[in-house]
């Protein structure tokens, strides 16, 4: 009989997306309580050895390389996908912060119109609408989805780095560029 920190970590092998505990423990006929100890322990052996680890993010588990193995895994697959541009990441961090958001509430934050980065959120399924503002001509709003979560390492908005800690920095000429709020989150998969 397989144990069963063996068949939750065939199981996240076997998913591309991140998985709940719930849906875990179901799958692989335990108590989420048992899934949840045995999560534990596979997370601190794959963190003591190896180059994978399990991470919790956008409401589930995961699991991933480790990050310091992203600049081999990048060659490995010489990926030459577009990084997003410096306007995807202001559109993407001004929706992350003031969501739900309307492309002229954008365009007035960012002082210019933001309908290529927006579309290009739009494609890459970073955004989705949410729904109409109830104002005159019913504006689309747009929100963050689950990939974004995903591809930025976050469990929830929740996670995201405080806002106050940027307008610090900028006060002192130390800002990051918009383009950096987000890569702490760059993982390795």
């Amino acid at each position: 009989m397989n144990s069963s920190t063996d068949v939750l970590e065939a199981l996240l092998f076997a998913a591309d997306r991140p998985v709940s505990l719930e849906k875990l423990a179901e799958a692989a006929q335990i108590s989420p309580d048992e899934a949840q100890s045995a999560l534990e322990a596979l997370r601190a052996e794959k963190k003591a050895v190896g180059a994978l680890q399990i991470v919790e993010v956008a409401g589930g588990f995961q699991l991933v390389t480790k990050a310091r193995f992203a600049p081999e895994i990048r060659r490995l697959r010489d990926e030459k996908k577009g990084r997003l541009s410096r306007a995807a990441f202001e559109v993407l961090a001004i929706v992350a912060y003031r969501q739900p958001i309307t492309r002229g509430e954008i365009d007035t934050l960012r002082g210019v119109e933001s309908g290529g980065p927006l579309n290009l959120l739009l494609e890459r399924k970073l955004l989705a609408p949410a729904g109409r503002k109830e104002s005159p001509g019913k504006p689309w709003l747009f929100k963050t989805t689950p990939l974004f979560l995903e591809n930025f390492g976050l469990n929830s908005l929740e996670d995201l780095p405080d806002l106050d800690e940027f307008t610090d920095l900028e006060n002192i000429g130390k800002a990051p560029q918009t383009m950096n709020l987000f890569e702490r989150g760059e993982k390795a998969v």
